[in-house]
Protein backbone atom coordinates (compact mmCIF):
# COMPACT_ATOMS: atom_id res chain seq x y z
CA UNK A 1 0.00 0.00 0.00
CA UNK A 2 3.32 2.26 0.92
CA UNK A 3 4.81 1.72 -2.83
CA UNK A 4 1.33 2.46 -4.31
CA UNK A 5 0.69 6.08 -2.43
CA UNK A 6 4.35 6.54 -3.28
CA UNK A 7 4.11 5.91 -6.98
CA UNK A 8 0.88 8.40 -6.97
CA UNK A 9 2.45 10.98 -5.43
CA UNK A 10 5.18 10.43 -7.74
CA UNK A 11 2.82 10.41 -10.63
CA UNK A 12 0.96 13.59 -9.23
CA UNK A 13 4.47 15.52 -9.18
CA UNK A 14 5.21 14.55 -12.37
CA UNK A 15 1.72 15.63 -14.14
CA UNK A 16 2.48 19.32 -12.09
CA UNK A 17 5.94 19.59 -13.45
CA UNK A 18 5.29 18.71 -17.22
CA UNK A 19 1.76 21.00 -16.76
CA UNK A 20 3.68 24.36 -15.47
CA UNK A 21 4.70 25.27 -19.41
CA UNK A 22 6.71 28.06 -19.81
CA UNK A 23 4.59 29.08 -23.21
CA UNK A 24 1.06 29.86 -20.72
CA UNK A 25 1.91 32.93 -20.44
CA UNK A 26 1.62 33.26 -24.36
CA UNK A 27 -2.27 32.46 -24.46
CA UNK A 28 -2.32 35.68 -22.14
CA UNK A 29 -0.46 37.95 -25.01
CA UNK A 30 -0.80 38.83 -27.86
CA UNK A 31 2.16 39.13 -30.14
CA UNK A 32 3.46 39.17 -33.67
CA UNK A 33 7.47 37.18 -34.42
CA UNK A 34 9.87 39.23 -36.93
CA UNK A 35 12.43 38.10 -38.07
CA UNK A 36 14.81 41.20 -39.06
CA UNK A 37 17.16 40.73 -42.63
CA UNK A 38 19.05 42.21 -44.92
CA UNK A 39 20.18 41.72 -47.75
CA UNK A 40 22.91 43.77 -47.86
CA UNK A 41 25.99 43.84 -45.02
CA UNK A 42 24.65 46.37 -42.60
CA UNK A 43 26.83 47.79 -39.82
CA UNK A 44 25.65 49.48 -36.85
CA UNK A 45 27.46 51.40 -34.05
CA UNK A 46 23.97 51.70 -32.28
CA UNK A 47 22.06 48.66 -31.67
CA UNK A 48 19.36 50.29 -29.94
CA UNK A 49 16.10 50.84 -32.09
CA UNK A 50 12.22 51.34 -31.48
CA UNK A 51 9.60 49.30 -33.76
CA UNK A 52 6.10 50.81 -33.85
CA UNK A 53 3.05 49.06 -35.22
CA UNK A 54 0.48 51.06 -37.09
CA UNK A 55 -3.24 50.18 -37.94
CA UNK A 56 -4.82 51.71 -40.46
CA UNK A 57 -8.70 51.51 -41.97
CA UNK A 58 -7.93 50.40 -45.31
CA UNK A 59 -11.32 51.73 -47.03
CA UNK A 60 -11.00 54.91 -45.70
CA UNK A 61 -9.05 57.35 -48.18
CA UNK A 62 -6.79 59.63 -46.51
CA UNK A 63 -7.60 57.78 -43.36
CA UNK A 64 -5.07 58.12 -39.90
CA UNK A 65 -3.31 55.45 -38.84
CA UNK A 66 -3.72 54.54 -35.37
CA UNK A 67 -0.53 53.60 -33.23
CA UNK A 68 -0.97 50.15 -31.61
CA UNK A 69 2.25 49.56 -30.28
CA UNK A 70 5.85 51.18 -29.76
CA UNK A 71 8.95 48.68 -28.39
CA UNK A 72 12.73 49.57 -27.76
CA UNK A 73 15.07 46.82 -28.40
CA UNK A 74 18.60 46.12 -29.03
CA UNK A 75 19.74 44.18 -31.86
CA UNK A 76 23.75 42.69 -31.66
CA UNK A 77 23.52 41.11 -35.36
CA UNK A 78 21.21 40.67 -38.37
CA UNK A 79 19.58 38.39 -39.05
CA UNK A 80 17.81 38.13 -35.42
CA UNK A 81 14.42 37.55 -34.85
CA UNK A 82 12.15 39.66 -31.74
CA UNK A 83 8.83 39.39 -30.86
CA UNK A 84 6.39 42.51 -30.77
CA UNK A 85 3.58 42.64 -28.15
CA UNK A 86 0.50 43.68 -29.33
CA UNK A 87 -2.77 45.07 -28.23
CA UNK A 88 -5.72 41.99 -27.12
CA UNK A 89 -7.75 44.19 -30.04
CA UNK A 90 -5.84 45.23 -32.48
CA UNK A 91 -8.66 46.30 -34.45
CA UNK A 92 -10.63 47.83 -31.71
CA UNK A 93 -8.25 51.61 -32.10
CA UNK A 94 -8.75 51.56 -35.79
CA UNK A 95 -11.77 54.43 -36.02
CA UNK A 96 -14.83 53.25 -38.17
CA UNK A 97 -13.48 49.76 -38.57
CA UNK A 98 -16.95 47.97 -39.89
CA UNK A 99 -15.02 44.84 -40.67
CA UNK A 100 -11.64 43.63 -39.87
CA UNK A 101 -10.93 42.15 -42.81
CA UNK A 102 -10.25 45.87 -44.21
CA UNK A 103 -7.69 46.66 -41.60
CA UNK A 104 -4.04 47.09 -42.70
CA UNK A 105 -1.20 46.64 -40.15
CA UNK A 106 2.43 48.09 -41.17
CA UNK A 107 5.68 48.85 -39.01
CA UNK A 108 7.69 52.16 -38.53
CA UNK A 109 11.24 51.40 -37.34
CA UNK A 110 14.00 54.31 -36.12
CA UNK A 111 17.12 53.40 -35.98
CA UNK A 112 19.52 55.87 -35.46
CA UNK A 113 22.68 53.19 -36.26
CA UNK A 114 25.57 55.70 -36.30
CA UNK A 115 24.28 56.88 -32.78
CA UNK A 116 24.69 60.59 -34.25
CA UNK A 117 21.17 61.37 -32.43
CA UNK A 118 19.42 62.19 -35.80
CA UNK A 119 17.39 59.83 -38.31
CA UNK A 120 19.57 60.60 -41.82
CA UNK A 121 22.15 59.26 -44.25
CA UNK A 122 23.92 56.14 -43.17
CA UNK A 123 20.66 54.93 -40.54
CA UNK A 124 18.96 51.69 -40.90
CA UNK A 125 15.41 51.89 -42.07
CA UNK A 126 12.83 49.06 -43.63
CA UNK A 127 13.47 48.51 -46.99
CA UNK A 128 10.53 49.83 -48.87
CA UNK A 129 11.81 48.23 -52.75
CA UNK A 130 10.12 45.23 -51.49
CA UNK A 131 7.09 44.95 -51.95
CA UNK A 132 4.47 44.53 -49.20
CA UNK A 133 7.99 44.92 -46.76
CA UNK A 134 5.56 47.37 -44.29
CA UNK A 135 2.81 44.84 -44.31
CA UNK A 136 2.16 42.75 -41.24
CA UNK A 137 -0.15 39.66 -40.48
CA UNK A 138 -0.89 40.31 -36.44
CA UNK A 139 -3.03 37.05 -37.00
CA UNK A 140 0.43 34.97 -37.02
CA UNK A 141 2.68 33.57 -34.51
CA UNK A 142 5.55 32.48 -37.11
CA UNK A 143 8.38 34.70 -37.62
CA UNK A 144 7.88 37.31 -40.37
CA UNK A 145 10.47 38.35 -42.62
CA UNK A 146 10.92 42.49 -42.55
CA UNK A 147 13.72 43.36 -44.75
CA UNK A 148 15.82 46.36 -43.25
CA UNK A 149 18.86 48.17 -45.76
CA UNK A 150 20.61 51.71 -45.12
CA UNK A 151 19.07 55.02 -45.95
CA UNK A 152 20.24 56.70 -48.97
CA UNK A 153 22.58 59.77 -49.33
CA UNK A 154 19.82 61.35 -50.01
CA UNK A 155 17.96 61.57 -46.42
CA UNK A 156 20.60 64.16 -45.40
CA UNK A 157 21.65 65.11 -41.72
CA UNK A 158 19.98 68.20 -40.72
Amino acid sequence: MKKIKILFFSFFIVFLVFSCDTDIDDADVNFIMLDLNSNEDLTFTNPAFTLNLYGVNDTITNATEVLLASQNYEVEELPSQIRMEIPEDPYAPIPDLADNNNARFYLEIEWDSDNNGQLCQGDIDLNYSIQNVELININRRDPQEVMLTTVPETVPCE
